[in-house]
């Protein structure tokens, strides 16, 4: 639920300005109050959603293990005071696009040797240290994984997942193959960008076109769609989601047919009323 939350809030503070500013005035570029609350927003749910991701991959593989001291790290008071932790650590440390992110040419971004830190501050903290921690607990967790399929009598009292603890691990698994590989040019493409624009004054027209085409693919098109990914990944791999959303549609659909059926019950309640009262005022004249 934390990954959603986070996913919806940072797409749709990103999206809605986007296609706002398709047919009226970039507010982004012409703001530099927006422009930095905009790009704090978007920095702070998409770090929390990394590093809720992390440590989801490292709940999973502790669940996994058969060390008792290990696997009584997988404990839902540990992952709501990581979760919190995570949330308020990223609320301070992104506090810096509050400062010094700038708006240039109309332009909303990071420049000069802000923008050059920023950059290999993004390699390190969205590329280098969750991609790795992530493939190290996959590998982990895959092989615990095996060791649960081929192991046959508990150790320690250590029983068999069980098929919705499989499930969740597969789905852990299938969010971090599709967060490395919507992911992993972000960071490369920013420092590119970063250092290009520091260094190289004069760029052909040519070679901006296949640098724009370049970012929207790496820093737009991949970077959203990673964040949108959860539900299909989840509707797609899970018959009990499936399951959750079909009885939450047909809720909701409920509720939508009650909504005319009571609001004629209350049309016809009024008119009953009405007409006691206008009997009760004729009675009274007479």
């Amino acid at each position: 639920m934390s990954e959603v939350r986070l996913n919806f809030i940072g797409v749709n503070w990103a999206i809605v300005l986007l296609v706002y500013a398709l047919d009226h005035p970039d507010p982004i570029g012409s703001s530099l109050i927006l422009c930095r609350i905009r790009g704090y927003i978007i920095h702070t749910c998409s770090m929390c959603f990394r590093y809720t991701l992390m440590f989801l991959c490292a709940d999973r593989y502790a669940l996994c293990n058969f060390h008792v001291n290990i696997r009584a790290l997988s404990r839902p008071q540990i992952a709501y005071r990581s979760i919190g932790f995570i949330t308020i650590f990223w609320i301070i440390i992104s506090v810096h696009l509050l400062i010094w992110e700038s708006i240039e040419n109309g332009r909303c971004g990071v420049y000069g040797i802000y923008g050059q830190i920023f950059g290999f501050y993004v390699l390190i903290f969205t590329g280098i240290i969750p991609i790795s921690v992530m493939i190290i607990f996959g590998i982990l967790l895959t092989k615990a994984l095996r060791q649960v399929r081929t192991r046959i009598q508990p150790l320690n009292g250590y029983n068999r997942l069980n098929a919705r603890d499989m499930k969740l691990i597969k789905l852990v698994l299938t969010e971090v193959i599709i967060y490395i590989l919507c992911t992993l040019t972000y960071p490369l493409m920013t420092i590119y960008m970063t250092v290009t624009n520091s260094t190289t004054l004069n760029k052909t027209i040519q070679r901006k076109q296949i640098e724009s085409f370049i970012n929207f693919i790496t820093m737009s098109l991949l970077l959203y769609l990673n964040y949108n990914t959860t539900f299909y990944v989840h509707f797609l791999t899970s018959k009990a989601y499936r399951n959750e959303v079909k009885q939450f549609l047909f809720k909701l659909i409920r509720k939508s047919n009650e909504l005319p059926q009571n609001q004629q019950i209350g049309m016809t309640m009024t008119k009953k009323v009405l007409t006691l009262q206008q009997v009760r005022i004729t009675n009274t004249t007479i």
